[in-house]
């Protein structure tokens, strides 16, 4: 397997990872606070994470950065933060599946800024798919009868944070290996949150009974998702690592379906294959690093 196609595999898996992050993280924020479920879900990452680093001898790789590397890297994890709160809080006041399509707007930054800053190109059979990827999360958009709340609007600004991310995530992620790089910026969420959580809500061990969906949350999203995430922008473009993430929304509407019951309308399948086929086009035209 060639470098190109490894990147855009962790993309695919990192989506299914993150769908069923946001069905979950419905049913956890419906009992407890969105800055209670961050601070635990990113100390648990952490820790994995943290044991992880010392254990394969990871963490010498800290002490090669340069400064410039550390700027890149504190970016990524300060953007992080804001990115991670206003996702959560979205994902609390919001349907899931609207809160995942609205997030999308990371794309469209992601690559404008992928385009502009780190010099990407698309080939044509990228840029095809990439338009059938779009006309699809577009069909499924118009699908829904979504009300511009407060709540919407911090769903857009999730979206403009995470796109300005993935462009400090991919230029960390030259400097330093996709597994001390979740750990850093697993930890500075971590323990942001666990100070917010414990100077503004007290009990840190309140888990009203969903201590096990909570730890599982931390394992599939900032552990594993993330990490899949940043491996594939070790080895494709974050332009067009955005793009194929767009099947997010596609497993999210699959999950909750198959967790809580919600049915996707004949529009909205007709935009996930859509998505679909875009990613296989992109994937099919590809071309080797």
């Amino acid at each position: 397997m060639s470098d190109t196609s490894k990147g855009y595999a962790y993309v695919v898996v990192s989506a299914l990872l993150t769908g069923a992050v946001f069905t979950f993280g419905k049913v956890v924020t419906a009992a407890l606070t969105p800055e209670f479920v961050v601070a635990w879900i990113f100390t648990v990452a952490a820790a994995i994470l943290g044991v992880w680093t010392i254990t394969s001898g990871r963490w010498r790789e800290f002490r090669q950065c340069s400064r410039r590397d550390w700027l890149y890297i504190l970016l990524f994890s300060a953007f992080s933060v804001a990115a991670i709160h206003t996702t959560w809080l979205g994902i609390k006041h919001l349907d899931p599946t609207v809160a995942a399509f609205i997030s999308r707007l990371q794309t469209v930054v992601a690559i404008i800024l992928g385009v502009l800053l780190l010099k990407e190109r698309f080939r044509w059979p990228e840029a095809v798919g990439g338009v059938a990827v779009l006309a699809g999360v577009i069909v499924i958009r118009v699908s829904f009868d979504v009300s511009v709340t407060f709540w919407f609007w911090v769903m857009v600004l999730s979206g403009v944070l995470f796109g300005i991310t993935e462009i400090f995530a991919k230029k960390a992620v030259r400097s330093l290996s996709p597994i001390p790089l979740n750990f850093f910026r697993n930890a500075i969420i971590a323990l942001v949150f666990l100070v917010y959580v414990s100077t503004t809500q007290g009990g840190l061990m309140e888990f009203k009974g969903l201590f096990w969906i909570v730890m599982i949350i931390g394992i599939t999203g900032p552990l594993l998702s993330r990490l899949c995430f940043l491996y594939a922008l070790s080895y494709i473009d974050v332009s067009k690592a955005v793009l194929v993430n767009q099947l997010q929304p596609f497993f999210v509407a699959v999950t909750a379906f198959a967790a809580i019951g919600m049915i996707p309308t004949l529009r909205e399948w007709t935009g996930g294959i859509l998505i679909l086929v875009g990613c296989a086009v992109m994937i099919g035209g590809r071309r080797k690093s």
